[in-house]
């Protein structure tokens, strides 16, 4: 818990300045819970009107059955939440199936 708090903080202030210089029209995301804090700060500044920052969120391949605790977070606030097996679309409303990006 110690590592995954501290590597959050970590994310959080590397990505303040480099969303800020970015002033990204759509973040693409995918897993470790390192890219929540990035997501924040991206819908935070969408929220104030300096960047369009729409958020998509791929889970990974690896989870058939439920949303990791990254998805989880996103599904209250990203823009698109994609998965990749169509049981997650099933269970998730939120979710969209996109089928496997990789074969």
């Amino acid at each position: 818990f110690r590592s995954t708090r501290s590597s959050g903080i970590n994310a959080e202030y590397g990505a303040v300045p480099c969303v800020l210089r970015a002033r990204p029209d759509i973040l693409l995301v995918n897993g470790p819970g390192t890219c929540i804090p990035v997501c924040v700060m991206v819908l935070f500044l969408r929220l104030i009107g300096v960047c369009g920052g729409r958020i998509v969120y791929v889970e990974s391949i690896c989870r058939v059955t439920s949303l990791s605790l990254s998805g989880l977070i996103l599904l209250l606030f990203a823009d698109h939440v994609l998965v990749q097996w169509p049981q997650l679309a099933e269970r998730y409303r939120r979710c969209t199936y996109i089928g496997r990006l990789i074969s």
